[in-house]
């Protein structure tokens, strides 16, 4: 992608042209502009044309939002035409076209967002988004009831922010938030809520998103095992750092950034399981097998993707193998023959979980095989030997199978010796 000063000249046939939102809080910050948006006072259709006459191809992406995309190079650039709005409406607003950059950055929702620079690299920041960045604040701008009335999704996107950027909350902004956060759910599609967990995952610590939603009793709308689990204390042997909700959330910050749907749902089973020891703290025997049979219905609910889903049930089901099961051989075998192409994930999360707590001896379970998990005895072959499919044949394959995870065997002949034993059984 080119550098903003580049595209900025290239697109300097614009009237009034300036680079908006995340692309000026992410270059005063000193950081690399993921996605460069610009705006301008021309309509949407004037954009269209001057951009056509500098020999450039523009697509009205969303004309009625005045936003025109144009190629420089191959590579899309949003322009929208400065919008002031007439009504607005939870998630919707009914807008008209703006007369200066001040009354577009006016819609803006947090102050180190409502910046603008021109061609020149002069900054326009009418809300002191700069003495923000600079003091480590997020603050709506103008009345935040009203800007989180105007956007309900701008109370998940407050925790985020924080959390990325190691900011503190303004609070009146903070109270705005938790004023909103029962409105939230009722007025925000679940796409746009896990959309806003995905980016949370990507970067900066997003442990304090979460607590952040969990404080606004958020996160336990989305998904109610959650409720109370800061009351739920383990066993200090294991987790000096206390309850439930603290150790979730310490796993994910731990996790690699694709696997933190894994750390936060690893011990979703906890809550259901929890039994009270005089000991002081509670035992949750079971509780990743209760924690596996519920992701489908989570997973449902936060719309996550079907690919997602499985290989969290696969983790949240095993991630507690290797504690408590001996790394015999014939274990491994089967442990890995459970996790399937799911095996990376599972160390991943196995490793988050254990924070340097784990003995040397478990980490057998995630060492490659001389032996093959997979199985060596195949439909095929049981064709090939004059067996035709049903369920007697499943069931010669499965016993096979078993006696190869069990014993190591990889003979086709024995392990197909085997297969003709449970024939005979079934006879």
């Amino acid at each position: 992608m080119m550098d903003y000063r580049q595209v900025l000249q290239q697109l300097s046939f614009l009237p009034d042209l300036y680079l908006v939102g995340g692309a000026v809080r992410d270059i005063l910050l000193g950081e690399t502009p993921e996605d460069l948006d610009f705006a301008t006072s021309a309509p949407p259709e004037v954009v269209m044309r001057l951009a056509k006459a500098q020999g450039l191809e523009a697509i009205p992406t969303g004309l009625e939002h005045g936003t025109v995309t144009i190629l420089i190079d191959h590579h899309p650039y949003e322009v929208t035409t400065f919008r002031r709005d007439v009504e607005t409406y939870g998630r919707k607003a009914r807008v008209a076209w703006g007369q200066s950059i001040e009354e577009d950055l006016a819609r803006r929702d947090f102050t180190i967002g409502a910046i603008a620079m021109d061609a020149a690299g002069r900054v326009i920041d009418p809300y002191g988004g700069q003495q923000d960045l600079e003091a480590g604040v997020l603050r709506a701008v103008g009345d935040p009831a009203q800007r989180f009335r105007e956007d309900y999704l701008r109370v998940i996107r407050a925790g985020r922010f924080a959390a990325r950027y190691g900011f503190e909350i303004e609070p009146r902004t903070l109270q705005a938030a938790r004023a909103a956060a029962p409105e939230v759910l009722s007025h925000v599609a679940i796409e746009r809520v896990t959309a806003e967990f995905d980016k949370a995952f990507q970067n900066g610590t997003p442990s304090r998103f979460l607590r952040y939603l969990y404080d606004l009793e958020i996160l336990q709308r989305l998904i109610p095992e959650f409720e109370d689990t800061h009351l739920l204390l383990q066993n200090p042997r294991w987790h000096p750092e206390g309850d439930v909700l603290t150790h979730v959330l310490q796993v994910v910050d731990r996790a690699p950034p694709p696997y933190r749907w894994h750390a936060l749902l690893h011990d979703i089973g906890k809550k259901d399981t929890a039994r009270w020891r005089p000991e002081g703290w509670y035992s949750f025997y079971g509780h990743e097998r209760v924690g596996a049979g519920l992701i489908p219905r989570i997973a449902r609910d936060l719309r996550l993707p079907n690919h997602l889903r499985d290989e969290l049930v696969v983790t949240t089901a095993l991630h507690m193998v290797p504690v408590f099961t001996k790394p015999t051989p014939a274990a491994i075998r089967k442990f890995q023959a459970q996790a399937g192409p799911h095996l990376p994930a599972l160390r991943a999360l196995y490793e988050a979980d254990g924070a340097g707590r784990r003995s040397k001896e478990s980490w057998k379970f995630f060492e490659p095989q001389p032996v093959p998990v997979q199985p060596v005895l195949l439909g095929r072959h049981l064709i090939e030997r004059g067996h035709k499919p049903g369920k007697v044949f499943s069931r010669m394959l499965k016993a096979a199978y078993d006696w190869q995870l069990d014993s190591g065997e990889t003979d086709i002949e024995a392990l197909y010796r085997v297969a003709l034993r449970a024939l005979e059984r079934e006879a």
